[in-house]
């Protein structure tokens, strides 16, 4: 193995999957590169010049993301991305009590929840899990219901589903905690630069945020903290982050991360349009030329780029294998050898015929109308050809 040769990207393919992870906007990469030649500074050390500028471009950094999701700067506290953003916001908030808690999260959260919730369930902590209707959808009367009969610590509920795109009402479910004494968390990495977010509308206590999901960096994200909601630290060394977050930032990559939530600023409303435009096209064309095709998700309440397709009698593996030039995912039920024992796939009362042929398509800014005809023609010839078989 020649290990004086590093791996390069593979050659392109249409990009259908902007859920799992966004290209880098040029912008971003503009942004970043003065301080990935030359801004090698450690922002702790403002003793001299290139500390001080370091230190600067991060709270520029901070302004930014704040300003997208309408916080202050004190709310905002950066991490290496979402995953590290749920964990602290489930074990800080829970770690912030004196006593056994209660801890509700749905069926619908991604992993980076529900680990954490099982851990803190080993720690003594009680937790309850709601389900999601045929939509995907969480029902406010359910989570009422969990909250009247237990003394709720903690609500956790996902923004965006990121596998089907339901859109969860949580300025509802957050004034429902409140009014029985729960904090709130979202989990809103698949929401924010994709949908409206407004900290001060939503009244969440923490919410999640991830660069990589809004043409960012990977490995850098937020935890929006609600200046007076309680919460105890994952790492303990120097006070970086208010104490919160110690360890050397990562300047550059802070700095795209801002400049991602400029872009999203800029065009959010107009860029949803054109996605939910595309994404429209794509689904009633696919309806023409296959019948026996579902949605799954929300058909309204939906991440604007978000299809999540089941396909009858069909494995999605060989639907991907025949679609070689395009980048896609296929559905929850390909990560389980029985897919009726998945959580998602139960809620959605997916039939079993159906459930081994999800198909995840997630539109982007990458994504042009070209592309969308031609993928629909693709998708149809490759379904009716592996049928046939």
């Amino acid at each position: 193995m020649n290990t004086t040769v590093p791996p390069v990207p593979s050659a392109e393919s249409v990009y259908l999957d902007h859920h799992a992870s966004t290209p880098l906007e040029p912008s971003v990469l503009n942004a970043m590169r003065p301080w990935l030649e030359r801004g090698y500074g450690n922002a702790s050390n403002t003793l001299h010049g290139h500390g001080i500028e370091a230190r600067t471009a991060i709270e520029w950094a901070r302004v930014q993301v704040a300003s997208l999701i309408n916080a202050t700067l004190g709310e905002i506290i950066f991490t290496s991305g979402a995953t590290e953003a749920n964990n602290m916001a489930l074990f800080g908030s829970m770690d912030a009590i004196e006593r056994p808690g209660v801890l509700v999260i749905s069926t619908l959260e991604h992993e980076s929840v529900t680990q954490p919730a099982h851990q803190l369930a080993r720690r003594g902590h009680t937790l309850l899990r709601i389900s999601g209707d045929k939509d995907g959808l969480i029902d406010p009367g359910d989570v009422e219901a969990a909250l009247k009969n237990h003394r709720v610590t903690l609500l956790s509920i996902i923004a965006v589903q990121g596998e089907i795109g339901t859109i969860n009402p949580i300025p509802e479910l957050t004034r429902l905690g409140h009014k029985y004494g729960a904090l709130v968390h979202t989990d809103a990495a698949q929401a924010v630069g994709k949908v409206p977010v407004d900290v001060e509308e939503w009244e969440v206590d923490y919410l999640t945020i991830a660069a990589h999901k809004m043409y960012g960096p990977k490995g850098v994200g937020a935890l929006y903290k609600k200046r007076e909601a309680p919460i105890e630290p994952l790492l303990y060394g120097a006070g970086h982050e208010q104490g919160l977050r110690p360890g050397t930032e990562n300047v550059p990559y802070l700095v795209g991360f801002g400049q991602a939530c400029v872009l999203a600023m800029d065009d959010l409303e107009q860029e949803m349009r054109r996605q939910r435009d595309l994404r429209d096209f794509l689904w009633q064309t696919l309806q023409e030329h296959i019948p026996e095709i579902r949605l799954n998700g929300h058909s309204e309440r939906r991440h604007p780029g978000n299809l999540h397709l089941s396909l009858k009698d069909v494995q999605s593996l060989d639907l991907l294998k025949a679609l070689p030039g395009y980048a896609l995912s296929v559905g929850s039920a390909c990560h389980s050898a029985n897919p009726m024992e998945n959580p998602l796939i139960q809620s959605l009362n997916i039939p079993e015929e159906y459930a081994r042929g999800s198909i995840r398509i997630g539109l982007g800014r990458s994504n042009t109308r070209q592309q969308i005809e031609q993928f629909a023609f693709d998708f149809k010839e490759a379904y009716h050809k592996i049928s046939q078989v």
